[in-house]
């Protein structure tokens, strides 16, 4: 069985992030072999990054309990997916925190992006994408945007779920297809 971690990129309690990880969840379900688990960020609760050396350094030694279980559930992980919301034109800072906690961890992990907001998260999906330059994340060529008032509300309900589905769907066949 592999293993898919899909990280929410919100901590607002009535964000839209928690419809398209239920989207992505909900397609995870119906693969054979397949298991989706969810690492909500406010769960996790980690600290800004202050680690006295970068963790990419050969020295790091991860300083918080909250960053050990971030780094097991990636660590564990055979696939990531970002549920990625855009907040002026840029990744959320929680999420960014999240990624920089961590550096091994990250190399050569399969990564997809579904992303969210008034301009289909094209801003944000560009920054996930030079950031992988750095981590060495394995990315395909297939991302979801989904738009505010084309494909979504931004109350977190759907226009046209259809098109909401199939483009997640894609990008999820991408990503199993590559494990």
């Amino acid at each position: 069985m592999s293993t898919i971690l899909i990280v929410t990129g919100s901590v607002r309690p009535n964000s839209v992030n928690k419809t398209v990880v239920r989207l992505v969840q909900d397609d995870l379900e119906t693969r054979n072999a397949i298991e989706g688990n969810v690492a909500d960020i406010a769960e996790l609760n980690l600290p800004f990054y202050d680690a006295p050396t970068p963790p990419s350094a050969d020295d790091y030694v991860i300083p918080h309990d909250t960053v050990k279980r971030w780094s097991e559930l990636v660590t564990a992980a055979d696939g990531v997916v970002f549920v990625v919301p855009e907040y002026n034109h840029s990744l959320s800072a929680v999420q960014k925190n999240a990624i920089d906690w961590l550096y091994k961890e990250w190399n050569d992990k399969l990564v997809a992006f579904v992303g969210y907001g008034w301009y289909e998260a094209k801003h944000s999906l560009a920054q996930f994408k030079e950031i992988g330059t750095v981590t060495k994340w394995k990315l395909g060529e297939t991302t979801t945007g989904l738009q505010f008032m084309k494909d979504i509300n931004p109350d977190g309900s759907l226009l046209d779920e259809t098109a909401a589905r199939g483009s997640i769907r894609a990008t999820l066949d991408e990503l199993v297809n590559s494990l």
